[in-house]
């Protein structure tokens, strides 16, 4: 019978009791090994530098870095496999999900997290170790990363369950922004975007999308009307979706409706 390989893992969460439940649960498993705990997005980092773990279970909330950011950083053919811890509501997982290999929602349960550990344990025998939520994400998508005169993107990547769907732009209304992840709706569902949206602003062919405020991407095309409400330009979207354009940004959204 083959010997169970030896899962080295990094966890990171702010909460000390958070933290402490995880790693008494992981160390129930005898092939599981902590090479670090960190209390931060930062302190994560370098532990994942030094060890070099088979996965990492990222807090997404913390006080420096978040578990997104982390994954961000995250680089190299040696990079762990993600998996986000969280207590976000049911909607917010659904959208974390698409982004690792995993999601453990909090309170954590015991069947849940031998269930991921199944699952990163496959994944890691399998040769498929991530590089990161910017690296994983995009070559998975076969996109690349922004660069200077990078080709635009005639249809948008995002994440779907485990898989990649690619987007018709004229079938995403909106591009937004929030709890620091980027969403793209399409059909009355939202989907997690591999890009921030300063990079969609250089991504996106020119004349389809506006930045209507620091948070958020509107499709032109998808601009039922438009108006002032209490001295505030508002856009009523076809799918009913009303949104607010910042002071800053709104004199060039209403040049670009014209």
């Amino acid at each position: 019978m083959t010997a169970t390989k030896t899962l080295r893992v990094v966890i990171a969460d702010d909460e000390p009791r958070a933290r402490q439940f995880l790693e008494k649960l992981l160390s129930e498993h005898e092939h599981v090994e902590i090479v670090g705990s960190a209390r931060g997005g930062g302190e994560a980092l370098a532990m994942i530098a030094k060890h070099k773990p088979d996965a990492a279970f990222l807090d997404i909330q913390m006080p420096d870095l978040s578990g997104l950011e982390v994954a961000r950083h995250i680089k190299g053919d040696d990079a762990p496999i993600i998996v986000f811890v969280t207590a976000y509501d049911q909607h917010a997982v659904e959208a974390f999900e698409l982004a690792a290999l995993d999601y453990v929602l909090k309170p954590i349960r015991r069947e849940r997290l031998a269930d991921t550990l199944r699952r990163v344990e496959a994944d890691a025998e399998a040769g498929a170790r991530r590089s990161g939520n910017a690296g994983a994400v995009r070559e998975a998508l076969g996109s690349e990363p922004l660069r200077e005169n990078a080709q635009p993107l005639h249809r948008l990547p995002v994440r779907h369950r485990r898989e990649v769907r690619l987007l018709d732009l004229k079938d995403v209304p909106l591009v937004f922004s929030r709890d620091r992840l980027v969403l793209a709706r399409s059909e009355g569902k939202e989907y997690l975007v591999d890009y921030t949206l300063q990079e969609l602003e250089g991504r996106l062919p020119e004349g389809h999308f506006v930045r209507v405020h620091r948070g958020a991407l509107v499709n032109l095309e998808a601009i039922e009307s438009y108006g002032a409400e209490d001295g505030v330009l508002v856009l009523r979207l076809k799918d009913g979706t009303r949104v607010e354009a910042s002071e800053r940004r709104a004199a060039e959204v209403r040049r670009r409706l014209r």
